[in-house]
């Protein structure tokens, strides 16, 4: 029994090293292929149970819900609902008389009982509550043995403290390397994070930027466009109001940059108080516009430096348009000199190339 028991167990790490493997591959991969390999994986997991029983005395069962509950726990409805009706076919195709009670005790209602529960918000760890499900799940599946068998009671008594102790036991063990995964995952995409990001603004951090935005140039049917934005007299609120209060206004004006962020739009710290944004767009005109909404949002944003007290804040801004061999430095240089007469010119403003006025007239 033990031995069965072991097996069962073996073929749930088995998987959980499988799932891992393929985790750490999936960006190579489409996520339909990925979502399909899932599935497969966890099939085959629980079709393989079916043919490694653990025996008690006269009577046969398996592990196969431990999977699936933790699949309805922790991934939802989309992947486990697929994998349920694969098993359940196959369990229904193996035949014998315990092929029906198995299918709809064993493995649906439990998954159902289950994935009432799902909630991808919630902090995936070890808990009462959990603990409670997975009995419950338990319960749902052998408590039919009941009226199932003649001598069901007697069955029932002779079996529930082991099935229980060993399945709880097993869900146990399966779900420590499970939550193992899940922290070394969150980790990787904390320092992924991290090696991508401004630790203060959480933009991103100038390197990552330019290697977006010189795939994003590739697009030839769109204009690219990069803006330099720097907060006008920033030396003076740090000397005035501390370095706390200016930390503040960097983090809150990078959250109104982080509004306009999407596919056409990625923004930076550049360095210091000086952010950079690239834009695609269809025109100028379009271009123009979504900076100085950016700029006039900044303007009429009241920025709390403490209970008493809250200040407004202006920025000033260089754009140009990316074009010429060396588009994306070429760019970066004009939105400089822009942003330089920008300040020239009393700050709190937008300049843009001549060309681009000129264009800007024509539409």
């Amino acid at each position: 029994m033990f031995q069965s028991i072991l097996s069962n167990l073996a073929i749930l790490l088995l998987g959980h090293l499988l799932m891992s493997t393929l985790m750490q591959y999936r960006e190579r991969l489409s996520k339909s292929l990925v979502f399909i390999c899932i599935v497969l994986l966890f099939s085959g997991v629980i079709i393989t149970m079916f043919y490694l029983p653990i025996q008690f005395g006269e009577y046969r069962l398996d592990l196969r819900l431990i999977p699936l509950i933790f699949l309805s726990l922790l991934r939802g409805w989309k992947i486990t609902l697929p994998i349920l009706v694969i098993a359940s076919i196959w369990r229904l195709f193996m035949g014998g008389d315990g092929a029906i009670p198995g299918i709809i005790f064993g493995m649906i209602m439990p998954t159902l009982f289950a994935l009432a529960f799902y909630n991808p918000n919630k902090n995936q760890s070890v808990n009462l509550k959990r603990v409670l499900i997975i009995t419950g799940c338990w319960f749902i599946s052998d408590f039919p043995i009941i009226f199932i068998f003649p001598n069901g009671m007697e069955v029932f008594k002779n079996i529930f403290l082991i099935r229980y102790i060993s399945f709880l036991g097993v869900a146990f063990i399966y779900y420590t390397f499970v939550l193992l995964a899940y922290k070394n995952e969150a980790l990787k995409n904390q320092l992924k994070f991290l090696a991508s990001h401004d630790p203060l603004t959480k933009l991103l951090n100038r390197s990552t930027f330019v290697e977006i935005v010189e795939e994003k140039i590739n697009d030839t049917h769109m204009n690219h466009y990069i803006a330099i934005v720097d907060i006008d007299y920033f030396k003076q609120l740090n000397d005035t109001y501390g370095h706390l209060v200016g930390d503040n206004i960097l983090i809150e004006i990078s959250s109104i940059f982080k509004k306009y962020e999407c596919e056409n739009v990625k923004v930076a710290r550049y360095g210091g108080e000086e952010f950079i944004i690239y834009l695609k767009a269809i025109s100028t005109k379009q271009a123009i516009k979504t900076i100085e909404g950016i700029q006039d949002e900044i303007r009429t944003t009241l920025f709390q430096v403490d209970d008493d007290l809250s200040l407004t804040v202006t920025v000033s801004i260089g754009l140009a348009m990316l074009e010429g061999e060396s588009p994306l430095q070429d760019a970066i240089k004009q939105a400089d000199t822009n942003l330089y007469l920008a300040k020239e010119r009393g700050r709190d403003q937008l300049v843009v190339p001549s060309d681009l006025y000129i264009t800007l007239n024509r539409l």
